[in-house]
């Protein structure tokens, strides 16, 4: 069987306001993982387009992340989800 994993970065350049899930939490897609402060001062969820279980989380709560920051790995249940 085929493993994907995939890594999740920051969109944004700001701090890590709160974690939302734990490593091997299974996540749905566009379900929201972390929550960022932005350097502008709004919060913002960081969210992945797949859904699978979480491999690592590599940034705690107050931690400085900018768009090259990985934030953890999502191994992908490779199930085919969404509507119209």
């Amino acid at each position: 069987m085929n493993e994907i994993v995939h890594t999740i970065s920051s969109p944004y350049v700001g701090t890590i306001e709160e974690v939302l899930t734990q490593p091997l939490d299974h996540v749905y897609e566009w379900e929201a993982l972390f929550l960022v402060k932005t350097d502008e001062g709004k919060l913002e969820h960081v969210h992945v387009g797949v859904s699978g279980h979480l491999l690592s989380i590599e940034v705690s709560e107050g931690e400085e992340v900018t768009p090259v920051t990985v934030l953890g790995t999502l191994r992908d249940d490779l199930l085919i989800t969404g509507s119209d």
